[in-house]
């Protein structure tokens, strides 16, 4: 049974990186050229609505797929309920965040917001078509279908962004393309998976399920606020370009983040729900889950960070340079985002729900307090400190992980500890590297295979498990020692 979880979570996790992997890459090489057709403007003027697109994302869902998930058994009348209940408060935001802008073009001092809205906000509706759907195939753990579709819009809404940048559309082009991509999705899995709603709305099955989704809601609004507000205060108070590479700087930030968390959650909770009245075999799998988490995303995220110079300046025009650093704070505060969110997977999968939201009040406070202390000192100041602040949150989220679930944190530092202290290491090579290779290309090249070579060798050296246990996946081999 032991050996059968493990393959199971093995292979899903492979089509998780494989669909978020693929995504990550056509978005990135994708962003790469609009951003050069482009300017930092256009893009400063869709990070000032991306506080209102990620909470009206969240109001969209209401928690109601993590907890279909979570359900061991699930009736159709429960799967058609949130569906027209999705669809229902979906034209209700739309209308609203329409309404509303004109004041928000009116704070910012910016009226192209009010068309741009029209526009960008549409993907709302459209993406309620497909909620359910996607959560059938997560819940049956149904990964390639789902990656087979999510790769093909990709590609779609990524060539159309393309052409429309080609033909001058400016601003337009990263309005229409998350558009593009919901329709495209939506009409997919309408035309690729068996189920469709029924004609029937259930306030019992809405309001049974959404005893377990509330606090996920109101603790995911929170974290949501938490992670674009920075977006909101430095398109307020900073010079429009400072948004416009802070924005560009979070959107490849986040592609490696979305690839490891988005890949590591969508494997686990499927799948770790099954076991879920197991404890110690549940904390078993979990501690294995956050070490193969640190083993993955500290050298990535050191890597970025050492390598965010010649990465900028080879791929974006000169105008985008100033990015850098925003590049760099970003890639070092991204480490605690994904364990954090990990940490809080564990605990949904446990049935601490009211534990996560109990852990956002801590952060609105901890945000307050350091936005209070960083706004006067210029944008690069307040994103430093809201790396302390994503520091700070994830030594909370331990201890309450430890509280709520048992995994205490003396045990989670003892098993991320390691790699945290092998991607150092590496950084700080990759770094010197940049003191003798004055070719950015060559610095680059350098600076992969070197931080390739020396983390890989450095787990090898030190008897990493994880590095032997995914060598062995890879070989099809079963490792001896079981950790």
């Amino acid at each position: 049974m032991a050996t059968s979880l493990k393959h199971k979570t093995a292979g899903a996790l492979l089509w998780n990186l494989l669909d978020r992997g693929g995504q990550q890459v056509l978005l990135f090489v994708v962003g790469i050229l609009v951003a050069n057709i482009l300017t930092v403007a256009d893009y400063a003027l869709v990070g000032m609505l991306a506080l209102f697109s990620a909470v009206a994302t969240i109001l969209l869902d209401s928690g109601f797929t993590t907890a279909l998930i979570q359900r061991q058994k699930v009736s159709d009348v429960e799967y058609s309920s949130v569906f027209w209940f999705n669809l229902g408060i979906s034209g209700l935001l739309y209308a609203l965040l329409v309404a509303l802008s004109p004041l928000v073009a009116r704070f910012f001092g910016q009226p192209q917001l009010v068309p741009i809205s029209f526009v960008i906000f549409l993907a709302l509706p459209i993406n309620a078509l497909s909620l359910v759907q996607t959560a059938i195939l997560n819940k049956e753990v149904r990964f390639k279908k789902l990656t087979q579709i999510n790769l093909v819009s990709m590609t779609i809404s990524g060539c159309s962004a393309l052409a429309l940048a080609l033909l001058g559309c400016g601003v337009w082009t990263l309005a229409w393309q998350p558009v593009i991509l919901a329709a495209v999705r939506a009409a997919l899995l309408w035309s690729r998976t068996d189920w469709h709603p029924l004609r029937v709305f259930s306030r019992e099955a809405i309001r049974s399920l959404f005893g377990y989704a509330s606090s996920l809601l109101f603790a995911s609004l929170i974290n949501t606020c938490f992670l674009n507000v920075y977006s909101f205060i430095i398109g307020k108070l900073y010079p429009l370009r400072e948004l416009g590479f802070y924005t560009q700087g979070n959107k490849m930030c986040e592609m490696g983040v979305s690839l490891l968390y988005g890949s590591i959650q969508n494997a686990t909770l499927p799948i770790f729900s099954t076991i879920q009245d197991d404890r110690e075999r549940l904390i078993r799998a979990y501690r294995k889950t956050i070490r193969f988490t640190a083993f993955v995303t500290f050298p990535l995220m050191a890597g970025l960070f050492a390598a965010a110079g010649p990465v900028i300046r080879l791929l974006l025009k000169e105008e985008w340079w100033p990015t850098i650093p925003f590049l760099q704070l970003l890639a070092a505060g991204g480490c605690f985002t994904i364990l954090t969110a990990i940490n809080n997977n564990f605990i949904k999968i446990s049935g601490h729900t009211r534990g996560i939201l109990q852990l956002e009040y801590y952060k609105i406070v901890l945000t307050v307090v350091v936005v209070l202390c960083t706004y006067r000192y210029g944008a690069l100041t307040l994103v430093a400190g809201l790396v302390l602040t994503r520091l700070l949150v994830y030594i909370i989220n331990m201890i309450y992980t430890w509280r709520l679930t048992g995994y205490s944190v003396w045990k989670q530092m003892c098993d991320f500890t390691p790699y945290l202290v092998l991607a150092a290491v590496m950084c700080a090579a990759l770094i010197g590297l940049t003191q003798v290779i004055a070719s950015d290309l060559w610095l680059l090249l350098a600076q992969i295979a070197a931080g390739a070579i020396i983390y890989i060798g450095l787990a090898w050296i030190t008897g990493s498990k994880i590095l032997k246990e995914a060598l062995a996946l890879l070989t099809k081999k079963t490792p001896t020692d079981a950790e």
